[in-house]
């Protein structure tokens, strides 16, 4: 899907680049994806389940960027790669075309910037252009932050999935289900 990169101004005064990825920053994602996954416990995967080869994901760029239905976007603070945000359909079926699953991350040293916010405003903007009616995404209960944040942009929680995740030390995370309409 074609994406106009855009500068914003974060309210800490900084700016902040939103652009595509591109081929060349596949290893700085890779490493992104290990760090983020270390950083806290929202996230999908633990550090060392990240095993995708830097070809993989140059390839897997290079069908993103191709997709008229999906979409990856990544935040430049000052010059400092600082998160990304993705979107793509919930499925191909005919039923389910009109749904998007939505996807955010964050270094946690960019956290509270506004980053996220002006992320999602690009990301939910071009999920509606692409013809998505509801963008749906998935957050641990316990991330108070995030879902302050996906609340004001107006996703509702419509459900719980109990103990969604299971972590090292045998504790648990539930899941909400949280949904915004697009139309």
């Amino acid at each position: 899907m074609n994406y106009q990169e855009k500068t914003v101004l974060l309210k800490n005064g900084n700016t902040c680049l939103i652009r595509r990825p591109e081929e060349s920053d596949a290893e700085m994602l890779l490493e992104y994806l290990k760090v983020t996954s270390g950083e806290t416990p929202y996230m999908i995967r633990e550090p060392e389940e990240v095993r995708t080869s830097a070809e993989e994901e140059v390839e897997f760029i290079r069908k993103n960027r191709e997709d008229p239905r999906a979409l990856m976007l990544l935040a430049f603070v000052d010059g400092v790669f600082a998160g990304s945000c993705s979107f793509g359909g919930a499925s191909e079926r005919n039923r389910m075309r009109h749904r998007c699953t939505v996807g955010i991350s964050l270094y946690r040293e960019f956290w509270g910037m506004g980053i996220g916010t002006a992320l999602l405003e690009a990301l939910l903007s071009a999920a509606g252009a692409a013809g998505y009616e509801q963008a749906e995404l998935e957050a641990v209960s316990t991330n108070e932050a995030a879902i302050g944040l996906y609340k004001k942009l107006g996703f509702d929680v419509t459900g719980t999935l109990p103990r969604a995740f299971k972590y090292k030390d045998g504790t648990y995370a539930d899941f909400l289900f949280m949904v915004k309409s697009l139309v």
